[in-house]
């Protein structure tokens, strides 16, 4: 939508148009004040794709109120699907004339979409500005070319790069194409739309049901404490919590509560459920432990001392030394130095998250 100080204009779909016509024909016969100060006031720019919306845009001011407008004082183009219809073949209008209302809501819509699509933009503005004004070009751009490229892993010039991507593209294009006819999964209608039968699940193998299995059975039935305190034992990560008055004297049992502490945040169970019989999980204790000695710095040094004991282990080397994530079922490798890394606010941010 856009909005004026008092009027307003909807951008709407043509079902919704020839629903209500007679109700929003008022509101635009009421816009051309508003529309004329839009296009004076926002200095708008676009692309090639975004030019004739925007062309069409600024020449409403001038159509709006007109008691016949013609189809050659319109931008035709622009009326795809039932606009077209609702546009020029209104029943209410005279023969050689076109509805002037609709076609405002039509370019509205129009403009809209490519305003989303940022294809129109408003110059020098922050949140809807051209996104191709602050790419670098000429000398600032050679000084950090070699950098981008090789966080790229790119080389060359990029008509070679896309002369390459397009090639494997149209390739891939062909093969596919080429199994179409002998598969019985696809099929196309009268409209040549495509369509793909429902995919029956592969059934599952003997071997992946006893993984299944052997995997279940190896997994030891512990509680998630005990799987924190197992892991502090391996790896000293519970020494990174310090107390945050400097002092070096240590309470008793320090890491019991500091597992505690990390369960209730971790899950967001708050104390109730991990406060205990002993000394070490009474809500005194936790509050204070909690207060002193777990904060973002703590937290951030918990995670490096288990991220590093990881690296020392076979098996996360063979997966690509540290470098590897899967989030989702989703495998891929960071390189370094890449300007797509960055540091997670879980481990480094203000508001760190206890580790794992």
């Amino acid at each position: 939508m856009v909005y004026g100080s008092k009027e307003v204009i909807s951008v709407v779909s043509p079902r919704i148009w020839s629903a209500s016509a007679a109700a929003t024909s008022a509101a635009s016969s009421s816009s051309p004040g508003f529309l004329a100060l839009l296009v004076q006031v926002v200095d708008f720019g676009a692309t090639p794709e975004g030019l004739p919306v925007l062309k069409a845009l600024k020449s409403l001011p001038d159509l709006m109120g007109r008691k016949k407008v013609r189809p050659d004082h319109i931008d035709a183009s622009l009326l795809v699907g039932s606009w077209r219809r609702l546009v020029l073949s209104a029943p209410h209008m005279e023969a050689g004339t076109v509805d002037w209302k609709a076609y405002v809501f039509c370019v509205l819509e129009s403009f809209h979409r490519l305003l989303r699509r940022r294809e129109v933009f408003a110059k020098n503005s922050s949140k809807c500005g051209d996104p191709q004004a602050k790419l670098l070009d000429g000398e600032a751009w050679e000084q950090v070319r070699p950098t981008v490229l090789a966080s790229l892993n790119l080389h060359g010039e990029a008509g070679e790069h896309l002369a390459a991507r397009a090639a494997l593209l149209d390739g891939t294009y062909r093969e596919v194409a080429g199994r179409v006819p002998a598969n019985s999964q696809i099929v196309f209608d009268d409209d040549g739309r495509l369509h793909f039968a429902a995919l029956k699940p592969e059934p599952e193998p003997a071997s992946l049901t006893d993984l299944r299995k052997a995997v279940e059975a190896m997994m030891p039935r512990v509680d998630l404490p005990e799987v924190l305190l197992e892991v502090f034992s391996w790896t000293g990560a519970d020494q990174a919590f310090t107390s945050i008055t400097g002092g070096e004297a240590r309470l008793k049992d320090l890491h019991v509560t500091v597992a505690a502490l990390l369960v209730a945040h971790g899950c967001n169970v708050g104390y109730t459920p991990v406060i205990g019989g002993i000394d070490e999980l009474k809500y005194g204790r936790l509050s204070h432990v909690d207060q002193t000695y777990l904060r973002p710095a703590t937290y951030r040094a918990a995670n490096a001392t288990l991220i590093e004991h990881q690296a020392s282990i076979g098996l996360p080397q063979a997966w690509g030394g540290g470098l590897v994530a899967a989030v989702d079922g989703m495998r891929f490798v960071v390189p370094v130095p890449s300007v797509y890394a960055a540091p997670t606010p879980s481990t480094s941010g203000a508001e760190a998250a206890p580790p794992g």
